[in-house]
């Protein structure tokens, strides 16, 4: 009999320590009980991305090697490039290091540009908002 009352209370402390990080006020997360507060909020409607991309002599934008914006083949490492050259006020700078290594005429532009992220997955591809911190021309003789 006893042995049945300390697994009902084992039981019941246990089942009440897993169902807690789903009722806790604000946002819990510890180990090894957790509510996943990370996935547990509504996500904006807008995702915004520092980028650097090429303009062709038409205007047609083109994604760039990202060796050449960051100096890595990691797009997170490359778009934080771009990022810390914007809060930095080095956009300019970071702007003219990359038109420095393309042969074709056109420009480039270091930017944050705004999704609609669920009009994206609709077929709206085109940015919300485009804000320029930097242009400057590439395919300049050297």
């Amino acid at each position: 009999m006893v042995g049945r009352v300390v697994i009902g209370i084992a039981s019941a402390v246990l089942l009440a320590a897993l169902t807690y990080p789903a009722v806790a006020p604000g946002e819990l997360d510890s180990l090894p009980l957790s509510n996943y507060p990370m996935f547990a909020h509504d996500r904006d409607r807008v995702s915004r991305f520092h980028v650097a991309v090429w303009l062709d002599q038409a205007g047609k934008e083109h994604g760039l090697d990202l060796r050449l914006v960051g100096g890595t083949d990691q797009p997170v490492q490359a778009a934080m490039t771009v990022q810390q050259a914007i809060r930095a006020g080095e956009s300019d700078l970071l702007c003219r290091e990359i038109a420095e290594q393309l042969d074709e005429p056109g420009t480039v532009q270091v930017a944050v540009v705004t999704y609609d992220a669920p009009g994206w997955f609709a077929g709206r591809k085109d940015p919300v908002e485009r804000d320029v911190h930097a242009e400057c021309p590439s395919g300049m003789t050297r």
